[in-house]
């Protein structure tokens, strides 16, 4: 395939410059060129659009793509499952994001089919199933499942929410294996959640000793480990058991962001699902009690980002959409 000459787009390069009309020579799938190019080729008038890098959400669920309850209670068959799944995938990459990182539920086989083009999506950098202490954040089984049964739901090589650990060396063994399935960075809850039947955000999970277990499996294979923490202490616990990024950091208070700053951790606000929730509880088949959580969410996690800001954090965006992808197509 010759080079394609994209002319008229107003441009923006990610450097902060104001947009430009340049000219961009693509070849390959891949821009060679700014500028004007005296090169044969197809030319495409772009007059009136606009060009962008491609985006980059920093949390994603792509295997949480279908309703939540029906998925973890087997009222949703393994292909209806994967086709939301792949229909995400592309929804996301059509959206204008080239880059996720999804932050828990896919198995390493959605990534693999991705990377090598069967299905059409973005570039995925996965933590697998997320790490999470027995009766903790991110179990969403029945009230009368026993915990043991919990890995049924995992289906290989598509999906697999969490994995469960009720003490260090059981977390050792997961975040082994869940780096044995191809996981590039790991993920660990430890707070409650707004998606959540048994946990509320005050709780806090896995001590700072545990952490450190999963930091230590990270840094043993040069990657890191990132938290979902909505309160401050279940935050400070993670920094300082040596977290790179916190995700959401709904409470987190001015200390704690000092520290985080100073220690070079990285913050991902989650307003879209926020949002999303407080729209369109029903439609991600939760119960109605989550949109209050959500509505007090809301609320402090704009109060933590300005205290983010204020203490010179790192910000990322991410989305941590419940069924993604409505929200890509909206984006």
């Amino acid at each position: 395939m010759g080079p394609a000459h994209v002319v008229g787009a107003a441009v923006i390069d990610g450097s902060g410059r104001d947009p430009g009309n340049v000219d961009i020579t693509v070849e390959n799938g891949r821009i060679t060129q700014f500028g004007a190019s005296s090169a044969h080729g197809e030319r495409l008038d772009a007059e009136g659009l606009t060009m962008t890098p491609g985006l980059i959400d920093a949390h994603v669920h792509l295997g949480l793509s279908s309703p939540i309850q029906p998925h973890f209670s087997f009222q949703i068959s393994a292909a209806e499952i994967a086709a939301d799944i792949f229909a995400t995938a592309g929804a996301t990459l059509g959206a204008g994001f080239t880059t996720v990182r999804d932050t828990g539920g896919l198995d390493g086989g959605v990534v693999t089919a991705i990377a090598k083009g069967k299905v059409r999506g973005p570039r995925v950098l996965s933590c697998g199933p997320v790490q999470c202490q027995i009766g903790g954040h991110g179990y969403y089984g029945a009230d009368w499942e026993p915990t043991e049964l919990w890995s049924t739901h995992h289906i290989a090589g598509l999906c697999a929410l969490s994995m469960m650990a009720g003490n260090a060396d059981e977390l050792r063994h997961n975040v082994r294996e869940a780096f044995r399935r191809g996981a590039s960075f790991l993920k660990l809850c430890v707070t409650g959640g707004v998606v959540g039947a048994r946990d509320r955000l005050t709780d806090t999970q896995f001590t700072v000793e545990e952490i450190a277990v999963a930091v230590q499996e990270a840094s043993a294979r040069n990657t890191y480990v990132t938290v979902h923490a909505h309160n401050n202490e279940g935050i400070r616990n993670a920094v300082e058991a040596g977290v790179r990024c916190v995700e959401h950091g709904t409470r987190l208070d001015e200390s704690t962001a000092t520290l985080m700053a100073a220690r070079e951790v990285a913050l991902v606000p989650t307003f879209a699902v926020v949002e999303q929730l407080l729209h369109d509880t029903a439609g991600a088949t939760l119960a109605e009690s989550t949109r209050d959580r959500a509505k007090g969410a809301r609320e402090q996690m704009t109060k933590a980002l300005a205290v983010a800001k204020h203490a010179g954090v790192r910000i990322g965006l991410g989305t941590s959409s419940v069924r993604p992808r409505t929200v890509a197509a909206r984006n």
